[in-house]
């Protein structure tokens, strides 16, 4: 055998070798690739189920309704006070009471959107329970606050209002105390004329008095 026929039959062997590990590679690969597909899978599954599973069942409650029940434009049918006298929910110019805490976000907070039931304001609050367990309000009424909650926890909590309604206060006090002046500032006099007190006061305390 010459050198020749040596180097042919080398090289057939390294080109045969080389398809043989091409061959025996493809099997493992492919399991790969159908291990990875299969892996895919589900996660893309879970990606596509994700945003549905994300997005918070809607809320059968009119929002609209739900704003009037807060602000105390529609009485519950229970004559109970209107949120807005204790809570504030970034809502309005004066954007309600502080007694309670503020509502904005509540909704979007789990750990207190399960207490926006009727169960929890009739009886649950210590605060609340002895007004609204005389004046309960309805599973409808509150499914109606739930909505508009919903609605308002999109937005920004807005800054307290309290120094602008203290201003305002004070401001009308001030005012009546002035309309009052006026209306009665002669009333004491009137009352006294002729009297023996106006003539005392005429002549020693009063006008023209010495």
């Amino acid at each position: 055998m010459d050198l020749r026929s040596c180097k042919t039959i080398l090289v057939k062997g390294l080109q045969l070798g080389f398809a043989l590990s091409l061959v025996a590679g493809i099997a493992p690969m492919k399991a790969i690739a159908e291990d990875a597909a299969a892996g895919a899978a589900p996660a893309d599954a879970a990606a596509v189920e994700a945003p549905a599973e994300a997005q918070a069942p809607a809320e059968t409650g009119d929002a609209a309704i739900g704003k009037m029940y807060f602000t105390g434009e529609k009485r519950f049918e229970s004559g109970a006070p209107a949120c807005i006298s204790c809570h504030s929910v970034s809502y309005g110019s004066l954007n309600g009471g502080v007694l309670g805490p503020n509502l904005t976000k509540v909704y979007a907070d789990e750990s207190k959107n399960p207490l926006l039931s009727s169960a929890w304001i009739n009886g649950g609050s210590p605060v609340m329970a002895p007004i609204f367990s005389q004046k309960n309000v309805t599973d409808e009424e509150v499914s109606h606050l739930r909505a508009f909650f919903a609605e308002q926890s999109k937005g920004e909590v807005a800054s307290s209002q309290t120094g602008t309604f203290t201003i305002i206060g004070l401001g009308g006090f001030v005012g009546i105390l002035i309309v009052f002046n006026i209306i009665w500032s002669g009333r004491y006099r009137n009352r006294n004329k002729g009297t023996a007190h106006d003539a005392l006061w005429r002549n020693y305390g009063g006008k023209g008095g010495r």
